[in-house]
């Protein structure tokens, strides 16, 4: 009997599976019914007991939509454009010629990028509102200056404004200009008073003609557009009035280390 029992084989322990040393053994929650696929029942059972997550809600899906901020690329300009405001007053009073003036700065400036706008015959309330409007980099200002001040454009004619009604429209402005050129006679001492509101003005300490205004301003803005400092711009144009020098050269209000464009 022993010797039957001996032949008997003994049961063979399991042979474990490969999944089985992956998978957790299933417990009474999530036994398999008989006959059914085990793995395959148990995938889904398992999903339905997850919790919802944010990324199957409706804000999520919006959100992917939407598009991914670039942090390399730079912040839009809040300031000030790569574009000049040459605004003029009444040239009447002095016959002069704005136009010409402004034709220099454009052909100055065409390969730049820079953008040109003018406003010729301007009155006292288009000052602040144009410098709103357009955000310039650099106001260039043409005018015919008396004693009283300068010489801007009304309906019924030219009127004479006063310096500090003048300045305090310059003042008003939301952005400033980085760069003011006061292009009439004698606007040295205004341009102290413009320079609190603008860091770099350009300014006439003499009488000035068209003569003058023309190729300084040329130069100016070649100088300027190749990215040299204000400085160093306005000493080029100064040179660039060697046919006609004036009796006083301009002087700058400000630092000269500025690059404006």
């Amino acid at each position: 009997m022993e010797r039957d029992q001996d032949r008997i084989p003994a049961a063979r322990a399991p042979v474990a599976s490969p999944l089985s040393r992956v998978l957790p053994p299933l417990g009474p929650s999530c036994a398999t019914p008989a006959g059914a696929p085990g793995l395959r029942s148990r995938l889904p059972r398992a999903r339905a007991r997850r919790s919802p997550s944010l990324s199957r809600s409706p804000a999520s899906r919006l959100l992917r939509h939407l598009p991914v901020h670039d942090q390399r690329r730079p912040p839009p300009p809040t300031t000030t454009a790569r574009r000049v405001l040459f605004l003029s007053g009444d040239q009447r009073p002095g016959r002069n010629d704005f136009g010409t003036e402004a034709s220099y700065i454009r052909r100055a400036l065409a390969t730049s990028f820079v953008e040109v706008v003018e406003m010729g015959g301007v009155g006292l309330p288009e000052i602040c509102a144009a410098l709103d409007r357009h955000s310039p980099a650099v106001l260039h200002f043409a005018a015919h200056r008396s004693f009283d001040g300068v010489f801007l454009s009304e309906e019924d004619g030219g009127l004479c404004v006063r310096q500090e009604a003048f300045c305090e429209q310059i003042a008003r402005a939301r952005h400033p200009p980085r760069l003011a050129v006061l292009s009439f006679c004698d606007s040295y001492p205004m341009a102290d008073t413009v320079a609190v509101t603008i860091p770099s003005v350009i300014s006439w300490p003499c009488l000035l003609d068209d003569g003058q205004a023309q190729p300084f301003a040329d130069q100016l803005y070649r100088s300027l557009a190749s990215r040299r400092s204000i400085g160093e711009s306005c000493e080029d144009a100064k040179a660039a009035l060697y046919r006609r020098p004036p009796d006083g050269p301009p002087a700058l209000h400000g630092s000269p280390g500025v690059q404006i464009f």
